[in-house]
This record gives C-alpha cells, sequence and structure tokens, in this order.
C-alpha cells in the first residue's frame, strides 16, 4: 500500500462544504426553541446599581445573576462574570439574558431593560492602563498581569557590543475575522441531560462553563462542536454557549444564541494590542551579544488567556537565535476596552515584529546580508533558548534559511530587484503546545466498525483540516486504506477532556495518541484508548517544541499617499515531516493573509471605551484581491517524536509577515529606521476606503 503519509488526500470535510450539506451552529433549528439575545451596557466603565425589567410578554424571559448557581467563566483568572452584577468593564458588557419566541422579540426586550449606571472615567490605552490617576479596573489595580526572566548578563553583553539599537513598535487590535460568527443552541434530552452544541475549539471547556453557571453535575451536561466556521483562538472560551445553556436549563425549553457581525466585532475577542521597546548588542561580526525586551500588552477587561500570550510572546522575541545574555520582561494590562484572547500567533506575532525590524535594521549597519546575520546566530538542537532551557527537539531554521537563499524570490531581491519596489525577510518561530504547568494531554479510543475502525477524540476541527490529517495518521498506524477510518471529533460523550484545539498542538498529540492506540488494535484489541502529553519545558522555558518560518516580502509603495501594495510573499517552513502538503501550503497562505490585514488594513479603534469600528465596512478585512502572490517551501526535518516526524505549524505563517513588509517599505528610503512605517492605517488594500 502506498504511503499515506505525505500524501495530499482530499479533505473529508470538502465535498458536504461545497455542496451546502454541512451542519453548522446556525442551522440547528429546533421547535419550541427560544431566541436568546443580551442586554448589553452601552457605558465602557460604570458603576451598576441596578437593573430594571419591563412587564414581559407570555413566554418570553429575562436572566440576571442572581439566577446563576455561580456567576463566573472559568479561565486563568475566572475573574470574568458571566453577567455583570455590580460593575461594567467594557461597552458591550451583558448584564442580562432575554430569551423570547423570536429573535425580534428577544432584541427588542434586551433594548428596553434599563440599567441603573453611575458612569465612570474610562482607561482608554495602555497609557491610561499606567496611569496611576485613572481608575483601577480591579482592586488590585490595572496591572493583570507581569512576567520577567533574565539569561546571563545582560548589562556586560551590552557594554561588550560593538552597536546597540534599540526601538519602540506598535501593533494593533485585530479580530479572528472567521466566516461563522459565534453561535450556540442548547436543549433538554430524553435523559433529561443538558445538551450544547456549539462553535467552539474546546467541547470539555463549554461544559465546565455551563456546569459552574447552571450548578448542574458535569455528568449532566454534554458538550459537542457542530461544523466550525473557523475559530483562530476566537472561539477558545466563553462566547455564545453560557447563555444558551442557561436559558435551556432554567426553561427546561431549547435556546439559540447566534452573535450579529456587530456583536462579533465589537464584543468578541481579539488580538491584544501591543507595545514593545526593544534593545539588541551585537558584535562587530554580526553575532548578537545581549537582547532586551519589554512588552505591553493591552487585555481588555478581562484576562481570559492574557498571562499565557505575554508569557509566550516574551519567550518567542528572540528565541529563534542563541543569544548569550537575554532580558526579559512585561505587563499584561486592563483597559475598558472588548477583552482580548487568544489569536493565532499568540504574542509571537508582536514580538516577532520588534526583533526581526532591529536585526535588519543591524544587518544593513553591518554591512552583512539578512540571511547571513540570522545564520550566524540561528538557533541548533541542544543549545539554550532564550530562557535557558535546552532545546532538545530538531531546530530547522538553518536548512530553512539556505533554501531561502536559494529561491526566486532572494535571487530577485538580491540580483535583479524591480525598479520602485521593495524588499524584507523576517524569520518566525512559534511553539507548539500549551506550555509549562498546564495539563496538556489527548486521548483517542479506536475500535473496530464495519470492517473499519471508528477513531474517536474529543478535539475539534475548526476548519483546519485536522480531521483529514489525523485520518491519514490512522489509516497508516492501522495500515488501511484513507476510507476505512471513521474519525469521530469534538463530542464529549464517551470521552475524556483532550483540551483546547489551539497552540498548534492537535495534529502532533493527537496523532501520536493515534499510533499508540493503533498498536494495541494491530496486536488483537477490538477496542484500545490510548493517550499522549506533551512533556515540560526546562529551565524558565515555557515550550519544549517549535517550528520555523522564513517570509520574503515584496512591496510597491506610492510616494504620494504612502498606499502599500504587496506584491509577493515567499515562505519557507520548517514543519517537520509533512503529513498533507496542499493542507499544510493552506495553512501557509491562509496565515499570511490574516497578517497581510494586522499590518495594512485590520485595526479596532477605540474611543472612550468605544470601538469605532461596528461591522465589515468599516472593519477592512483583506479579500482574495488584495492578497498578493503566495510562495512556499518546505523543509522536511522530521521530529522523531512527533507522529511520522511532524510538527505543529498551524500559527507559524502569522509571525514574520509584518517584519517582513515593514522592512521591505523601508528599503525604499534610505533616511526611514526600520520601526517606522509610513502606511497611513486610515488608508487600506487596493482602491476601497474606510468609511
Amino acid at each position: 500500500m502506498q504511503d499515506i503519509i505525505g500524501t495530499s488526500v482530499f479533505r473529508s470535510d470538502a465535498p458536504d462544504k461545497v455542496r451546502g450539506k454541512a451542519v453548522y451552529t446556525a442551522d440547528i433549528m429546533m421547535e419550541g426553541t427560544l431566541h436568546v439575545s443580551l442586554a448589553r451596557s452601552s457605558a465602557a466603565h460604570a458603576v451598576l446599581k441596578g437593573i430594571r425589567v419591563p412587564d414581559l410578554p407570555d413566554g418570553c424571559f429575562v436572566f440576571t445573576a442572581k439566577d446563576l448557581a455561580q456567576n463566573f467563566i472559568p479561565s486563568i483568572f475566572s475573574e470574568q462574570p458571566v453577567l455583570a452584577f455590580d460593575r461594567i468593564r467594557y461597552q458591550g458588557e451583558a448584564f442580562a439574558i432575554v430569551a423570547a419566541p423570536t429573535k425580534e422579540m428577544a432584541d427588542s426586550i434586551a433594548a428596553s431593560i434599563e440599567p441603573e449606571l453611575e458612569v465612570l472615567e474610562t482607561v482608554d490605552s495602555i497609557a491610561d492602563a499606567l496611569d496611576e490617576k485613572k481608575p483601577a479596573l480591579f482592586d488590585k489595580g490595572n496591572v493583570c498581569s507581569s512576567f520577567h526572566s533574565d539569561k546571563g548578563d545582560v548589562d556586560k553583553g551590552f557594554a561588550e557590543s560593538f552597536l546597540v539599537l534599540e526601538g519602540d513598535f506598535e501593533t494593533p487590535v485585530q479580530i479572528h475575522g472567521f466566516i461563522e460568527p459565534e453561535a450556540a443552541v442548547s436543549y433538554i434530552d430524553e435523559n433529561g441531560k443538558l445538551v450544547l452544541v456549539s462553535s467552539t475549539q474546546n467541547a470539555f471547556g463549554d461544559l465546565y462553563t455551563a456546569a459552574v453557571a447552571t450548578g448542574r453535575p458535569q455528568s449532566e451536561i454534554i458538550s459537542m462542536a457542530a461544523t466550525v466556521g473557523g475559530a483562530f483562538g476566537g472561539k477558545d472560551g466563553n462566547t455564545a454557549q453560557v447563555y444558551a445553556a442557561v436559558v435551556s436549563h432554567l426553561t427546561g425549553k431549547p435556546a439559540r444564541f447566534i452573535y450579529s457581525r456587530e456583536e462579533n466585532i465589537r464584543y468578541g475577542m481579539k488580538r491584544h494590542k501591543s507595545v514593545t521597546h526593544a534593545k539588541v548588542g551585537f558584535a562587530k561580526d554580526g553575532r548578537i551579544l545581549a537582547a532586551e525586551c519589554h512588552m505591553l500588552l493591552d487585555t481588555g477587561a478581562y484576562a481570559l488567556l492574557g498571562p499565557s500570550v505575554l508569557n509566550l510572546g516574551l519567550e518567542h522575541f528572540s528565541g529563534a537565535y542563541c543569544i548569550p545574555n537575554v532580558r526579559l520582561g512585561g505587563k499584561l494590562l486592563y483597559t475598558n476596552h472588548a477583552p482580548a484572547s487568544a489569536m493565532r500567533g499568540f504574542g509571537a506575532p508582536q514580538a516577532a515584529m520588534a526583533f526581526e525590524n532591529l536585526l535588519n535594521r543591524a544587518a544593513g549597519k553591518l554591512g552583512l546580508d539578512m540571511i547571513a546575520i540570522r545564520k550566524l546566530n540561528a538557533i541548533h538542537k541542544g543549545q539554550p533558548g532564550p530562557m535557558g532551557g535546552i532545546n532538545e527537539h530538531e531546530m530547522g531554521l538553518e536548512e530553512a534559511l539556505d533554501r531561502f537563499a536559494e529561491s526566486d524570490f532572494y535571487k530577485e531581491m538580491t540580483e535583479q530587484p524591480e525598479k520602485d519596489c521593495g524588499y524584507g525577510l523576517a524569520v518566525g518561530m512559534m511553539s507548539s503546545g500549551l506550555g509549562k504547568h498546564i495539563p496538556d494531554t489527548c486521548y483517542v479510543t479506536i475500535r473496530r466498525k464495519d470492517g473499519g475502525f471508528a477513531v474517536r477524540t474529543s478535539l475539534i476541527d475548526i476548519g483546519q483540516g485536522s480531521r483529514t490529517a489525523l485520518t491519514q495518521i490512522a489509516a497508516k498506524a492501522l495500515d488501511v486504506p484513507f476510507g476505512a477510518i471513521d474519525m469521530q471529533m469534538g463530542s464529549t460523550v464517551d470521552n475524556l477532556d483532550s483540551g483546547s484545539t489551539a497552540a498548534s498542538r492537535s495534529t502532533f498529540i493527537c496523532g501520536n495518541a493515534i499510533i499508540e492506540a493503533a498498536k494495541k488494535i494491530r496486536e488483537g484489541a477490538d477496542e484500545a484508548r490510548a493517550s499522549c502529553a506533551f512533556p515540560e519545558a526546562s529551565g524558565q522555558a515555557i515550550h519544549t517544541y517549535f517550528a520555523f518560518i522564513v517570509q520574503g516580502a515584496k512591496v510597491k509603495v506610492d510616494p504620494v499617499t504612502g498606499k502599500t501594495d504587496v506584491l509577493w510573499i515567499h515562505c519557507v517552513t520548517d514543519t517537520g515531516r509533512v503529513i498533507n502538503p496542499s493542507m499544510l501550503d493552506g495553512q501557509v497562505f491562509g496565515g499570511v493573509a490574516m497578517s497581510l490585514g494586522m499590518t495594512l488594513s485590520e485595526e479596532i479603534r477605540y474611543r472612550n471605551g468605544r470601538s469605532l469600528e461596528n461591522g465589515l465596512g468599516n472593519y477592512i478585512l483583506p479579500t482574495a484581491l488584495d492578497v498578493p502572490k503566495l510562495t512556499n517551501e518546505f523543509i522536511e526535518k522530521p521530529e522523531e517524536s512527533g507522529p511520522y516526524g511532524a510538527k505543529g505549524m498551524a500559527e507559524l505563517p502569522t509571525v514574520a509577515v509584518a517584519p517582513a513588509i515593514t522592512t521591505a517599505v523601508c528599503s525604499l528610503y534610505e533616511d526611514l529606521e526600520i520601526n517606522t512605517v509610513p502606511i497611513d492605517r486610515t488608508a487600506i488594500l487596493g482602491s476601497r476606503r474606510r468609511t
């Protein structure tokens, strides 16, 4: 049988999706369903003194915090209430749940509920959050969390440096931009269990949240994902789920809550805005002797996964390079903005924006090309990372740099640059796994079924194609054709908690668990369960597995308006063994498009806590017409501990696009510092204009 690993098998979910047969959460409608709406605050910061509810028509309901068993959403700090009860911390924060026979009735009732508010001054920026004269969102102040790490003697490293560069860098608030908005449907089944179906990245996480709010035992709740129309981190946590669950629990009726696009853009989770000060010292030959980073992130009104975003961003700041002296520090700050949380890249794009730009600037000042200075400093297996942990796994960065140097892109960039075009490149690094001190185990069950095999896990395909890749791994492990595998994903029924589909972990950790369970099946078992866990990182390090990417950008800038057209993005991706080449290309190109938007056109702007963007008419996502020529090559350096040599890399392509583009822009201006980009964010891609 031909080896199915490394083959571009047709995506198993494609036929139903292209024919319109795939069932998304919003497609589910049951008889007697109550439609859910939220009464949301028009103020961004206020004391909530009371709530006046109008007389309700028959069959309509309003629930407030007092109706909940417990009023918090489980997370790192578990500080966010399901419903505000004493304090409003962002515009749009929910303080009541409305359920009615029609969506129009629910929306009308929600709009008529009157909160009694004592409006407070808003904390509207990172600078405000650092200002002790501004009001505090929590008793502990506006510093949500902080991080610090020292390796070596940083001051000595800078003192011995021939060249020291530093600068300040900002990245914007960005939305996830998934096609399907946040959605949940719930009902009570014939056994009296609460069933929750949602667009989610974590079925067990939804179960735990529903159990807290309703007071139901976890054994009396079933949680599952419908087909998910994209997520990118924005559905890793509560969105619509708990509100539908509360309604079904309290009324016994089916409930349905689908975000509008305005709710998604204004009140959904975001990428953290960053302000980073970076400093790097170099020897005369280009070796990096010292690096320092201080990162500030705007987490909005609640922490959610922000503390981990800060930690990972700092870990990745200089992680692609072997540097003897590294000082990392940062703060996660509360503001009266909608909460930020996980988004593809998880802090690494913000960090790369700072370090990679300074590295390119140093290459110019030291007379080195951008590949040479990176090869000189590239990290290898067995060397310590930025926080001292030894990297014991395969590191394909040097090979990726060599391949990039042989590419048509680099030859054009260095030998025959097109007139009036700028060129730049940058390196991205991305970890795999949830990180130190976070349980990170995946469980898989395989059983014989109808002449083939059913493979079951609670992990979810959120649109990235993991169902297909994991089916390929199962077919290989069981030595059967692709069609003999029935891959069942995304439910808490008969599954153990395998965590979230996040952190570029699914293929790596679930693939390994599949291989272990398959061994037992091939030994004669009719059913077998196996688990796989990520090992703990050593030293102060947070993660153990990393993949790398080299990304080049070719741009043209209008000399009058500053409008930037990106003409070509070329990538060389270190991903271990490739399971499915065409799907992996899709991951790379999708990640590039996402970061193209962050770099050039996408931004949520706040004024007095209110977002100025409220729809896709004024929040400018790139379209197919805005995406440039995209090319990608893979470096296959198999990771011995990965499933058939594979690494996780779903987030990796988002990391280095911004510094590659900004470097390309700056190459057109001799007197322009790398960390100053002449792009007016009110200008947008192509011919479209912000309204």
